[in-house]
């Protein structure tokens, strides 16, 4: 999870820390990014 959040950080996307499990990332602005970076969710 740490690696995540990291990896996340460093790209400048949003996220929150919800459960122990999950990080979400809702912004539409955050998601569009990630899409960029991994492509959309299938």
């Amino acid at each position: 999870m740490r690696l995540c959040e990291e990896s996340l950080d460093r790209l400048g996307i949003t996220w929150r820390m919800c459960m122990w499990k999950q990080v979400p990332v809702a912004r539409r602005e955050a998601v569009a990014a990630l899409d960029v970076r991994v492509g959309p969710e299938a």
